[in-house]
């Protein structure tokens, strides 16, 4: 009897595997923080003097729906290649300038903050919002923008090539969004990345067309 119980196979349990855990996206104000934590200004503290500051500037953002579209769109590449594959800051480095977001060196002082130091050395900053450029820097509304337009654009410039887009999937994520604006400090500077980013253009509004025209006729139909 023993031996039979030795040589019997292990019992197998009907309870299904645990399904594999979903990664989590990553968060807008994490994408933020480690974008603007190199803002030239804070390398002399560490990180946990800048917390509060970076928090501050979050708060006080008026771009947060990009920076929510913006990580999503890393994080659908990051999920399919590996991080390794789709380094962070690169992806910040091509997008951010692309959408006219403020760089490091010039955000404090496009959104009107003033950086100072306290009695004890400790980084502190004052925001005047009643001056002109405390409302500045915020990117004006004018095409749809989605999570697939935003991965185009980055694979057009040589990021994340192994990435495969779901041809088959419509993103639920749309947001609009300008594609030029007059930060024009923020622009890419040479003309090849000039030409790339308007043929991306182009085919983002001809995208955003077709699916009017789809919409157009589902409502009329």
């Amino acid at each position: 009897f023993t031996a039979k119980l030795l040589l019997a196979p292990p019992a197998v349990s009907g309870r299904p595997p645990t399904p594999e855990k979903a990664r989590k996206a990553l968060n807008a104000f994490v994408g933020f923080r480690c974008y603007y934590i190199t803002i030239p200004i804070f390398k002399q503290w560490p990180m946990k003097k800048l917390s509060n500051l970076i928090g501050l500037l979050w708060e006080a953002d008026p771009n947060k729906s990009l920076w929510s579209l913006m990580t999503k769109a890393w994080s659908t590449i990051r999920d399919q290649i590996g991080k390794d594959q789709a380094p962070l800051d690169h992806f910040f480095s091509l997008i951010c300038p692309y959408l006219n977001l403020p760089d490091p060196a010039s955000y404090l002082e496009i959104h009107g903050w003033t950086l100072s130091v306290d009695e004890e050395g400790d980084p502190t900053i004052s925001r005047n919002i009643g001056s002109e450029s405390a409302f500045a820097g915020t990117v004006q509304v004018d095409v749809a923008l989605s999570v697939e337009d935003i991965i185009t654009y980055v694979q057009s410039m040589g990021y994340a090539t192994k990435f495969i887009p779901n041809t088959n999937a419509t993103s639920q994520t749309f947001l609009g969004q300008s594609l030029s604006s007059s930060l024009e400090k923020n622009i890419p500077a040479t003309a090849a990345t000039q030409d790339s980013s308007k043929a991306v253009e182009a085919r983002l509004l001809a995208r955003n067309k077709r699916r009017a025209k789809r919409q157009a006729a589902r409502d009329t139909g």
